[in-house]
Parts: structure tokens; sequence; C-alpha cells
């Protein structure tokens, strides 16, 4: 529901979809955005008298529901009858690969680099691009410019096939490289990837790489728990394949991962780490060599979990400090395991060793501080939180990922370090792949693929109607070009769900 209302009348929760003026008349670098505090609405009412109020998108006591639209209705047609998108067809073939650009480091860099003004996850979700079709302004007063343009417009106009075929994916400015080039350690080349392939292309390819993962690490535990020598060689084997994966497009890999993690059982999260921190990687622009090492610490940070009781791992309910110091341990249990293989990167261990530990001295095992955790430990422990919320375990309910996004910016500064924090929500998005949404209309999707102009704005798998209720032939829709699904306004990402949310098993949307 739309509301013009006076600037005096305006109240926190409130979302504001337009001005009385032009944006860039006012200092707003927000194209809508959520009321969060008092000092929002005095610098309203300095530069306008009205604003437009959309109630559909506030929070709180602010909030309105949508009108009802016939989602159902003869204009939409099913793009798609598949449970997943399927392989391009061969015509695509022809598509000339985008380049992967090499860039040398151009001065000194620090791992422990922070940004220059920290952001709530509130203030990252909300903050919007200032550019339309091409226009590749930001905020350039604070270096936040990449996260602005990554997530785009919220709410932005449906677009036409002539307005589609102008919009091209925003270029990197030299504040957005040195913000991820500062977090490379020095003598590294940072590297700038483009996505070589579409998902629809690296999906099948993905699937395999998952399955292949799974089956060789449970024969890995297998063997360890039998007392078989640990075969380094078998990690390798793994990594290569989803390194190049992961290269040629991060997206298939993630939507595979996340569909398949209640499959692997044994591993899936220590697959789904991987996939992650080796995507975190990719973004922050490390060599393959890289990226490979933090894959295998991915795959193998939880290992020592094989040496910890079962009734310990899968009690119910919150540990008693016996017990959590015994789940503790899973670290030492770990390293001790890979100590007894040979050829192992002294960097992996190192990362294992500190996954658990925190910025501020509170985690373990030696309750390291600061820069004394190394850079993979500290990402480790960030993609191994993020993973570990927005699945269920048996003390606590998954979350969704917008929740947990939102949990690890909260943490940053504290427990992470915020600029690491902050380019890993940029690498996976504020909806990752792999994400149960609800839309604006009623319908839950799944999130498949991001659309790099504007990430709120991504394809999606629609797998119920507005009631809940499964859908027969889930349809992909992507919502940046074919919004509108039938009714008259555009449809948007109401909100993140949960894995399990009303009753839906990602797995049921999965063609194995």
């Amino acid at each position: 529901m739309i509301q013009k209302v006076d600037t005096t009348e305006l109240k926190v929760g409130m979302f504001v979809s337009d001005l009385d003026r032009p944006w860039t008349e006012t200092p707003f670098m927000l194209q809508g955005f959520v009321i969060e505090s008092d000092k929002q609405i005095l610098a309203l009412r300095k530069y306008c008298k009205y604003v437009v109020i959309d109630r559909a998108r506030s929070t709180g006591h602010e909030y309105a529901p949508p009108p009802k639209v016939d989602v159902q209705g003869p204009a939409r047609t099913p793009t798609t009858r598949a449970a997943v998108p399927v392989q391009a067809a061969a015509t695509t073939a022809t598509r000339t690969p985008a380049p992967v650009v090499t860039e040398a480091p151009a001065q000194k860099r620090t791992v422990s680099a922070a940004p220059s003004k920290a952001l709530t996850f509130e203030e990252m979700s909300a903050r919007a691009a200032k550019y339309e079709e091409g226009d590749e302004g930001g905020d350039e007063e604070d270096g936040e410019g990449l996260f602005g343009r990554f997530i785009g417009l919220f709410k932005g106009k449906p677009r036409s096939a002539e307005s589609k075929a102008k919009i091209e994916p925003p270029k990197e400015s030299k504040e957005e490289y040195a913000a991820r080039a500062a977090l490379i350690p020095e003598g590294i080349p940072v590297q700038t990837y483009r996505d070589l392939v579409s998902v629809e292309q690296e999906v099948p390819r993905a699937r395999a790489v998952v399955a292949h993962s799974a089956d060789l690490l449970d024969k890995l535990v297998d063997d360890i728990r039998v007392g078989h020598t640990f075969e380094v060689e078998r990690v390798e084997e793994i990594v290569t394949d989803m390194v190049e994966s992961i290269v040629r497009n991060p997206d298939a890999l993630m939507w595979v991962a996340r569909l398949r993690e209640a499959d692997t059982t044994t591993y899936g999260h220590g697959l789904q780490v991987s996939v992650y921190l080796t995507s975190f990687g990719r973004h922050l622009g490390f060599p393959k060599e890289q990226l490979g090492l933090l894959a295998q610490i991915g795959l193998l940070l939880d290992i020592g979990k094989i040496r910890v009781p079962k009734e310990v791992l899968a009690k119910q309910g919150k540990l008693d400090e016996e017990e959590f110091m015994i789940a503790k341990e899973h670290v030492t249990h770990s390293l001790a395991i890979l100590a007894e293989t040979p050829n192992f990167d002294s960097t992996v261990l190192e990362a294992i060793a500190h996954h658990h530990e925190r910025l501020n001295g509170s985690g373990y095992p030696m309750g390291l501080e600061g820069d004394d955790i190394s850079l993979f430990g500290r990402m480790a422990g960030i993609a191994d939180c993020f993973s570990a919320l927005i699945k269920n375990r048996p003390y606590a309910e998954a979350v969704s990922s917008y929740e947990a996004l939102r949990s690890l910016t909260s943490w940053g500064g504290e427990l992470f370090q915020e600029a690491l924090v902050q380019q890993f929500v940029s690498s996976v998005g504020v909806f990752p792949v792999g994400s149960l949404i609800e839309l604006s209309t009623g319908e839950v999707a799944i999130v498949v693929a991001h659309n790099k102009v504007r990430r709120l704005k991504p394809r999606v798998l629609i797998v119920t109607g507005p009631d809940k209720t499964p859908a027969s032939h889930p349809t992909m829709v992507d919502l940046l070009y074919d919004p509108k699904l039938g009714g008259d306004e555009p449809a948007y990402i109401k909100r993140g769900l949960p894995a399990g949310a009303y009753g839906l098993d990602l797995r049921d949307f999965y063609l194995a």
C-alpha cells in the first residue's frame, strides 16, 4: 500500500520509496530505504515536506500487506517445467567466455585492514545503487559503493526487452578493488574473476562434483575409523574439480551443495563450508592455488568429530559445561588425524586450528586474538558459522540465510573481522543461492542465480502458490526482467525463509 506522508508524521519502520524532490538533490544515497532511527527522520524533515511510504515493505507496526493479485492469471506462462535449471541449448556453447584478469598488487596490503565505516546488516541490505543502466555512481565518501551496487534496488522498475539489452554488470571501481585487495597478503597477485558459463551450463558439472566429493569423503571417513592411512591425494582429487567449478560459476555449486546438504549426512556441513569458503576466496581474488587450500580447509575442519562421542554431537538442547569441553576437542582431534598424514600444507593445518578462534579472544582452543588468528582461519570461521546457522542442528533450529548474515554482521568487530564479514556477504549475496524466500505475492521460491546488476532481483524457482501449496510444475522466473507474475505490481522478495519452511524439502526440487 503506497501512501504520501508528511515528514512530521514519519515513524521508525516506514519504508521510504520516493521523495518530493529528486534523490540527487538530497544526501540520501539510497533510492528506497527503511527508516531505522530518529536521526533519519530529522534528516528527511530537513530536505522534504512529504515522502512516499510503501507499507508493504515497511517493518513492525508500520507494515501492511500488499493487495492480493491473481498470480495464476492467463498472462503467466511457466518458463520451465524442470525442478532445477537444465543445461543450456547447444547453441549457447559458442559463447566466448569472459577472460579471467590477473592484476598484480599495486601496493602493500595488510590482512587486518578494516572498512573505513562499519555498517549494520540492515544498512548494508537497504543501501541501494545510485546508478541506473550504466550510471556507475556510488558512495564515494566511505568506499562502500560496491555493496550498494551489489545488492541493487530492492524494488526496481520492470524492464522491457529493449532496456534489458542495455543493462551491463557494474564495473569494479579502484576503491572497491583496493578494499578486497587489502585483505590479501602482500606478494599474492590479486585476481579478478568473471563467470565463464551460465549457472544452467555449470549445474550438471557441479552436481557431479558434489556427488563425487560426498562419495570420496564417506570412504575416507570409513578408512579413518578403522585406522587406515589418511590419503591426502583423495582430498586433492575432490578439491581440483571443486575449484574449477567455482571458478567457472560459483552459483552452480552453491545451488547443488545447498540442495544436497541433507543427503550428505556425514560431511554435508564440510562440503557446504568448503563451497562457501572457496567462493569467498574467489570473490576476494585469491589465485587458484590458494582456492585449493581453502577448499581443503572447509572439507576437513570438522573431521575430528569422528572421535567425539555421538551422544554429545547428537544431544538435543544445550550442552552442559563438561559436554561442551568434550565437543571443543574436535579441533585437537582434527589436527591429530591430519598430523598422521604427510604432505599436508601447513596453511591448511593452521586454519583448521584457528577456525573457532574469535577476534576478541573468546574462541578456542587457544583463545587467540586479532591478527594472531591466521587470515584463512578467520575466513573459515565466518564460512563455518554461516553454514551452521542455516542448518538444523540438534540444539538449534535453522534460520534463514538473511538472518544468518544479519547475525554475522552484528558480530563484526567483536567475534569476526568487519572487513571480512562485509566481503563474505558480498560473495554470497544478501539472499544466497539455494535460499528459500517468500515473494510479495505470497509464493515461496528458491534463489537459483543472482543477477549481477541487481542482486535483490535474482532468478528464482517458484515452488508453491500464494497459499504455500506446492506447485505441480515449479516455474523459473527472473525478478529483474519478468517480475509481474500475472499481476499489475512487480513482485519482490518480502523475506528470507529458513530451510524446511512450510514443510518444503529442498531435495524435492533436485534432479539426481
